[in-house]
């Protein structure tokens, strides 16, 4: 992606965990980085930005990444686009779960931690397992409601799998003025439109198969990273003096 944006003159946004303090040694961190501060640095050159909006995985090393060279890095990012105001944040702060269960949520992270070195399918089986036992914390506050009828008085689209607080989040960000949100954090991609008339985007996460937006004069494009790698710019028309965003 990062080759792509320095091609086509996109100004980057990496929406969070990025640089996954809690399950990555420091070794492993060093060798992630190192190639991409070069990249990082090419883009700068060509007259184009560097955004950081934090995550849950990477709070703790907020201060070390503003002093990576050229980032910008921000607790959230509100973004002016043509005639569309977009609003781009990890997401973890309307998670209900992470906000009453914070030692909880550490502890999978520990187990996803040892889970990566162990084997990445392995890792994908905890994440999964992290999902179903939220899901069944969830049904056990409700008073044993299956989610279908706790579900029945929400009326709207939903990213399936995705829980409720996330679409009420994106909901709170829009209200606020903006036409689009994009969150990540969940795992889980997808494009949905809310009722107050805002489009929420979530672009799920960088392991297996990432996807993105990509924003041009208002238009907003989203898909797999790969899409754009093989098939090209989604905006063809856009000028290399033209302001974007790829997040």
């Amino acid at each position: 992606m990062l080759h792509f944006a320095i091609d086509h003159d996109y100004s980057i946004c990496i929406n969070g965990d990025g640089v996954d303090f809690m399950q990555l040694s420091l070794q492993a961190m060093t060798g992630d980085l190192t190639p991409s501060l070069a990249l990082f640095a090419r883009v700068v050159r060509r007259g184009r930005r560097i955004y950081y909006t934090v995550g849950n995985h990477d709070i703790q090393l907020e201060h070390f990444l503003s002093d990576i060279g050229p980032m910008n890095v921000a607790p959230f990012l509100n973004l002016r686009s043509g005639e569309k105001r977009i609003r781009i944040e990890h997401g973890h702060t309307y998670d209900e779960m992470f906000l009453k269960y914070p030692r909880l949520y550490w502890l999978f992270t520990m187990i996803g931690r040892w889970s990566i070195i162990i084997h990445p399918r392995f890792y994908k089986f905890v994440h999964d397992l992290n999902h179903d036992i939220i899901a069944g914390v969830e049904y056990l506050q409700s008073g044993f409601k299956p989610r279908s009828e706790r579900m029945k008085s929400v009326t709207g689209e939903f990213i399936e799998g995705e829980r409720q607080c996330f679409r009420e989040g994106a909901e709170m960000a829009g209200i606020r003025g903006f036409d689009a949100v994009v969150f990540g954090h969940t795992h889980l991609e997808g494009s949905i439109g809310l009722s107050s008339g805002v489009r929420y985007y979530n672009t799920g996460s960088w392991f297996g198969a990432p996807y993105c937006v990509a924003i041009d004069q208002g238009e907003i494009w989203f898909g797999p990273v790969s899409d754009l790698t093989t098939k090209g710019d989604p905006f063809p028309r856009k000028r290399p003096e033209q302001a974007a965003a790829l997040g």
